[in-house]
């Protein structure tokens, strides 16, 4: 869900430290917080995070009015706490890392007030998550039976414009919110990660994460693990409270995550040791930015020319990287220290990133003397997570048609042959190699619109249209599942 915007706060280090103490795993809490949110597809430069160090009252206060007077009517705003609470003359407060115990009127921050100013936004979405003592209001929940049968599309559409202001609190006002040693952790910000990382069982519909699903989670989950870690049996006993206009609201659409785990589950049976997408192009030597007027085309095919071929094409190759540069500073806001200078020498140009990296490489065709041949490629991923990225994926779009998998044994080449031949069923799947040389195949299976290439180490797929690197992955995944279909998967595993 890329429209999340709002502020998430740890204090786990109080200034007055001799009368509060420190809140264990606060930090952990809001840090894991931030980043399952962008998970799911947020954009995590709108959600402004707030250290102990920094989450003084003023400050506080001043970003909950700017993310207020900013949000628009398209936003979800976020509130999420982890640190002290306290009740206090009939009020549920926070603490702020100035907080000081003996003026705590005066150095803590209304919860309800929090809520109001929040209200006024022109958002109709808002969602606060608190992990703190009194953070709860007594309230009487009505069960609402869940909507089942819907698809995830269906879903969304159904309740994506319910309206909410919703707190989420750790537990009710006379209870005391606890802390798991064990997985380091709030017990209740453990339970609430769980469920927005997709891996709390049966609460989701489809790929949706509804309110009331995730308030019986929390709150069983929660009830049960704190009894089980403290020594006197104590109770926490997690709370929702606030308005909405329908019996539940869409917490977060996990699409993106599972999409991603479906990904990975199909091709975890194929064990490689790098991956590389790229794709080639001809052109005419005449149309390079370095080819002169006195310049002579090449008549043949030679070592001489393709060097000459590349020392004219630094212009062509720098001007790639440097849109690509751009690119990747725009849409990923990739930092000065998250992409390099491009290095470009001898035809070939490298572009590094903190994700992995991306080359561009000249030389004279095989075929014909005066054109040339230029391959791109993204190679040596440093985080494989890149290429589920949707920003990543439009930069890229329709640009590669090859996927290159090195794998991490050899292939039986002969052995694979002689299986697609003994199938012997050309419109089920085919297989094209040369007699006087076996140590790769061509393949083409049914309901696979590319072909397989298969060497010694390396499993690769040439597609027949350009794709972006995700549906490259996609079509890899769906050509292995093919080949298994056809009892040839288990021979690239063995």
């Amino acid at each position: 869900m890329k429209n999340y915007i709002g502020l998430v706060i740890s204090v786990e280090n109080y200034h007055d430290s001799k009368n509060l103490r420190k809140v264990k795993f606060a930090s952990n809490d809001a840090i894991a917080f931030i980043e399952n949110l962008g998970n799911l597809g947020s954009d995590k430069s709108k959600l402004q995070y707030l250290p102990d160090n920094i989450a003084t009252k003023t400050t506080i206060e001043e970003r909950i009015k700017d993310i207020s007077k900013n949000a628009t009517s398209s936003d979800i705003i976020i509130f999420y706490y982890a640190g002290h609470g306290f009740y206090y003359n009939g009020k549920n407060l926070i603490s702020c890392v100035d907080t000081s115990l003996s003026s705590l009127e005066t150095t803590t921050i209304e919860i309800n007030s929090i809520i109001a100013a929040l209200d006024k936004s022109k958002s109709n979405k808002v969602i606060a998550f608190l992990d703190c003592c009194h953070s709860g209001i007594e309230f009487s929940e009505i069960e609402r039976s869940p909507v089942s049968g819907f698809s995830t599309d269906e879903l969304k559409y159904e309740y994506n414009n319910a309206e909410h202001l919703t707190v989420f609190a750790s537990c009710k006002s006379d209870e005391k919110s606890q802390a798991d040693t064990e997985r380091q952790h709030g017990v209740w910000s453990y339970y609430l990660l769980e469920a927005l990382s997709g891996n709390a069982k049966g609460i989701y519909d489809g790929a949706i994460l509804f309110s009331d699903k995730l308030q019986k989670y929390l709150g069983e989950n929660t009830f049960q693990r704190v009894k089980m870690i403290t020594a006197d049996k104590k109770n926490q006993t997690p709370v929702k409270f606030g308005k909405e206009t329908t019996d539940k609201f869409i917490v977060a659409d996990l699409s993106k995550i599972f999409e991603e785990r479906e990904i990975k589950k199909s091709t975890e049976g194929i064990r490689f040791e790098t991956a590389t997408i790229l794709t080639s192009e001809d052109g005419w030597v005449r149309n390079l930015p370095g080819f002169k007027s006195s310049h002579k085309l090449p008549k043949e095919i030679s070592s001489h020319h393709d060097n000459w071929i590349k020392s004219i094409s630094k212009e062509l190759i720098e001007e790639e990287l440097n849109q690509i540069s751009n690119e990747l500073r725009q849409k990923l806001k990739y930092k000065r220290k998250d992409i390099y200078e491009p290095i470009i020498d001898g035809g070939s140009g490298q572009l590094s990133t903190v994700d992995f990296d991306y080359i561009v490489t000249i030389n004279q065709s095989k075929k014909k003397a005066d054109t040339y041949v230029l391959t791109k490629s993204i190679e040596n991923f440093k985080n494989g997570a890149i290429l589920n990225n949707p920003e990543f994926n439009q930069i890229f779009k329709d640009s590669f048609d090859e996927l290159e998998l090195w794998l991490n044994k050899k292939l039986d080449i002969e052995s694979i042959i002689d299986k697609i031949e003994e199938i012997d069923n050309e419109d089920t799947i085919s297989v094209d190699y040369e007699r006087t040389n076996t140590n790769s195949c061509r393949i083409k299976v049914n309901g696979f619109s590319g072909e397989i290439i298969l060497t010694g180490q390396t499993f690769k797929i040439l597609m027949h249209h350009k794709n972006s690197p995700q549906n490259l992955v996609l079509s890899c995944q769906n050509a292995y599942q093919k080949l298994g279909h056809q009892g040839v998967q288990k021979m690239l595993n063995e």
